[in-house]
């Protein structure tokens, strides 16, 4: 009889039918008190009715009675984890994978609690374990994937991407979860089609995303027109997924400057309190606002408390540079001595024309700005940020050779081969038409500028220059994901002195190298337009400069650009950011004698007015 039972309250569970599963689970138990099948299916009912506080009672008599079964342990674990109890909830896990370490369902579920807690590196660790444990299991992958890119590892996270075979069975919360990751690697049209996917696109989650995508990659309209259609389904709305369509209504109302409606949506989700991650991006908001409606103080105080969780989130990552006074850009360190630098003479490297065009300078110093200016040229390609460079360095390393000092001890040969490993990771994400020069935007190759003369010596590079102090206060306001920036940008103290090592580093290799550079100041850029796009043109040879001119409609019609400006590129130019650190110049001040050399070096000048 009770076997009867047992499968009539699994054929409703499996159906959907879960209030009747709960009443006849309910009814068995009243007859059978205590029966571990009943208690089970009363739980997992209970779960799927959303009344996750009822079934913690459940599931911890369960494990009192049971506690060798770990599956018990895990199911609490997991209401827990919802409920936001996840002290508690990590015991409960950490008692079913002793149980049975090698379970993949739980090695996932511990991973997806850790990253709830901002211990993002233990998380990845769990997700490789499974993705250890079975190769082949996509919802490993996807979860991996997702925590590589937050602890920084965008290259991996992009190798852990499942294979398109296996997409279309996923089922649809994983359909969104790899979306999530598609985007995050800039596969966005990818991305775009999993969440037109029926099952997908009819959720609250899933409307949730596609209509962060059009958000993200400048498609405003449409992600407005998602957002009504959001809010008339989150009637039943999870916590997670109110969290998520405040933080969508939160960045459209920032876009249509409606600054009372996007402080309203980021302080509720504060009030709901989220996981860390969630709770920073709603502080870096509530920042903005309060800059841009000239509040520096409330502005200040969002910041440090933003900054105060991304350093948490860092020293579990990055511990070694959390905790000490090294630099977090570790590569500044890595200086070339004169009598290192024979291979800038190289007679059979590639000519100007065909080697990249590199755009490099301290990040938040207009590089973007000037990236879709050479895009918007039909004879200029870019690809978004990529440390291509950095894996020709490590490359490099596994040779045998020590970077910087041994690039001039690589023969030709060697030379070729890190070209063609250069060129192997471009055609990854880019695929250049005839005639087409590529453009190697980013900002930190300005630390890698000896890599870059012992690959393409006749290269043309533009150096992107801003205000020092203007150049902290926006990275400062910066929601970096990089655990390496988190520790950075954790005081302005600290970002000042890794500017300075790396305007210091800049110095000393471009007097040593002399490369083709062009130095272009922000505040020029956006001063005198025409003249710096004639100045560009000059430069390179361009002589259609229109298309420069015209970089903001391209930039928005371009879609995803992987930036922070992303959403400011698309917008005419002007200098409404030139001088903005002026108002926070008693936060500032115990920094200004750290950039004083370097102001002084490009002839800034750091008086406060």
């Amino acid at each position: 009889m009770n076997q009867a039972l047992i499968q009539q309250a699994v054929m409703l569970l499996q159906t959907g039918r879960f209030e009747e599963a709960a009443s006849l689970s309910r009814q068995a138990l009243a007859a059978s008190p205590g029966d571990e099948s009943f208690a089970t299916l009363l739980a997992m009912s209970l779960q799927n009715l959303g009344r996750d506080q009822e079934a913690v009672p459940v599931y911890r008599q369960l494990v009192t009675l049971h506690p060798q079964a770990g599956g018990h342990w895990a199911n609490l674990g997991l209401v827990l984890r919802r409920l936001g109890e996840y002290v508690e909830s990590d015991d409960a896990y950490r008692r079913s994978l002793a149980l049975e370490p090698g379970n993949t369902g739980f090695l996932i579920d511990y991973g997806l609690l850790l990253m709830d807690m901002g211990r993002i590196a233990e998380a990845r660790h769990r997700f490789l374990d499974a993705v250890d444990q079975d190769s082949s299991l996509a919802e490993a992958h996807i979860y991996a994937s997702l925590a590589c890119f937050e602890c920084g590892d965008g290259q991996r996270a992009a190798a852990l991407i499942p294979p398109a075979s296996q997409w279309q069975a996923l089922p649809a919360h994983l359909r969104e979860e790899l979306a999530t990751a598609l985007m995050q690697v800039g596969r966005t049209d990818e991305a775009h089609a999993l969440l037109l996917a029926p099952g997908v696109r009819q959720s609250l989650s899933g409307t949730i995303r596609l209509a962060q995508l059009n958000e993200r990659t400048n498609h405003i309209d449409e992600a407005q027109t998602l957002l009504a259609h959001a809010r008339s389904l989150s009637g039943g709305a999870s916590r997670q997924e109110k969290i998520d369509l405040l933080h969508l209504e939160s960045s459209l109302a920032m876009r249509r400057k409606d600054y009372d409606a996007a402080r309203g949506a980021a302080s509720e989700i504060i009030v709901l309190q989220p996981h860390v991650q969630a709770e920073a991006n709603a502080h870096f908001t509530l920042a903005s606002i309060a800059d841009k409606l000239k509040d520096p103080q409330t502005a200040m105080a969002h910041l440090e408390k933003a900054h105060a969780i991304h350093f948490r989130l860092a020293e579990d990552v990055v511990p070694e540079i959390a905790h000490s006074d090294a630099e977090p850009l570790k590569v500044s360190s890595k200086w070339l001595a004169e009598g290192e630098c024979g291979f800038r003479h190289d007679p059979h490297a590639p000519g100007e024309k065909t080697s990249p065009v590199f755009i490099v300078g301290f990040p938040r110093s207009g590089t973007t700005m000037l990236e879709q200016m050479l895009d918007a040229h039909p004879g200029y390609a870019s690809m978004d940020e990529r440390a291509t460079l950095q894996r020709c360095i490590e490359h490099m390393e596994r040779q045998g050779f020590a970077y910087p000092h041994d690039l001039d001890k690589l023969d030709a040969r060697a030379a070729d081969d890190l070209r063609d490993v250069y060129w192997a990771e471009v055609a990854k994400v880019i695929s250049l038409q005839p005639g087409q020069q590529l453009v190697d935007k980013n900002p930190l190759n300005m630390l890698r500028l000896p890599m870059i003369l012992r690959l393409f010596p006749n290269a043309k590079i533009i150096l992107a220059l801003r205000h020092p102090c203007d150049v902290l206060l926006s990275c400062y306001m910066q929601n970096f994901r990089s655990p390496a920036f988190m520790v950075l940008c954790s005081s302005l103290e600290r970002l000042a002195k890794s500017y300075v090592n790396a305007m210091r580093f800049w110095i000393h290799h471009q007097a040593l190298l002399s490369p083709d550079t062009l130095i272009l100041r922000y505040e020029d850029t956006v001063g005198d337009f025409p003249a710096q796009v004639d100045r560009i043109g000059a430069f390179l040879g361009i002589e259609d400069r229109d298309f420069l001119a015209q970089f903001s409609q391209h930039a928005a019609r371009k879609g995803y650009i992987s930036t922070p400006s992303y959403s400011q590129v698309v917008e005419p130019v002007n200098t409404r950011a030139v001088g903005r650190w002026q108002p926070y110049a008693r936060w500032l001040t115990p920094a200004l004698p750290i950039l004083q050399p370097v102001a002084d070096h490009w002839g800034y000048d750091l008086t406060v007015r």
